[in-house]
C-alpha cells in the first residue's frame, strides 16, 4: 500500500479501499490501549499538550510505575520530567550508557569528542523492565538506538522527545522548509566537504 500518496483518505471517513477484521489484531491489553488512546484523543483534542496527554493516558490505564529511557544529552529535561512525573507515579530511570558497555567491544566508530562508552538500548530496557515499570518512555534516544529500546522493552512505550541536534529536536521543521528539504538531497559526505 502507499497510503501517502492517496488523494482521498477515504478510510477516514469509513470508506477504506481495502477492508480487513481489524479488531482480531486487539486482544485483552492491546485493546485497551487503543481504547485509552482514542479516548484520551477524543476528550483532550488540542487542549493537552503531549507531557499532560502522557500522564493522563498513564492514569486511564492505571499505571502506577513509569520508565524513562534517556539520552545523556538529555539528563537535565531527564530530571525535570521525572520530578514532573513523581508528584504522581513512581518514576524508574536508565541512562542510554547504563553498563558503560564500550564501542570496542562492539566494532562501533568512536570519536573523541562523543566518547568510548556505547549507547546501551537493550539494557536500558532490561533495566525498567526489571524495576516492574508499567509504560516506558523515550526521551531523545539516537535513530536505531530508539528501535532497540522499543524491541525489548516488556512495557508499551511512547515517546516524548525525539533526537535531532541539527533541528531543535523539532525533525518535522524539515517537512515545513523548503531549504531544509533542498539539503535532504545531498549525502551526509557532501555536507562534510
Amino acid at each position: 500500500m502507499k497510503c501517502h500518496l492517496c488523494e482521498t483518505k477515504g478510510c477516514s471517513k469509513g470508506e477504506p479501499c481495502v477492508s480487513f477484521d481489524n479488531l482480531e489484531l486487539y486482544q485483552g491489553e492491546d485493546m485497551l490501549l487503543l481504547k485509552t488512546a482514542s479516548d484520551v484523543e477524543a476528550l483532550y483534542y488540542c487542549t493537552l499538550n503531549r507531557l499532560e496527554e502522557i500522564m493522563e493516558f498513564s492514569r486511564r490505564m492505571g499505571y502506577k510505575k513509569l520508565g524513562i529511557a534517556f539520552c545523556i544529552g538529555f539528563r537535565d529535561e531527564a530530571e525535570m520530567l521525572g520530578k514532573i512525573l513523581s508528584e504522581e507515579f513512581e518514576v524508574n530511570s536508565a541512562c542510554c550508557k547504563v553498563s558503560a558497555m564500550k564501542k570496542d567491544d562492539i566494532g562501533a566508530v568512536r570519536r573523541p569528542w562523543i566518547g568510548e562508552i556505547s549507547c546501551n538500548p537493550a539494557e536500558q530496557a532490561r533495566v525498567l523492565d526489571a524495576a516492574g515499570c508499567q509504560f516506558n518512555i523515550v526521551l531523545g534516544l539516537c535513530v536505531g538506538h530508539d528501535s532497540l529500546f522499543y524491541r525489548h522493552s516488556k512495557a508499551p512505550v511512547t515517546t516524548f522527545v525525539v533526537k535531532d541536534r541539527v533541528l531543535g529536536h523539532n525533525p518535522v521543521s524539515v517537512l515545513y522548509s523548503q531549504y531544509l528539504r533542498k539539503n535532504l538531497k545531498r549525502v551526509p559526505e557532501e555536507r562534510m566537504k
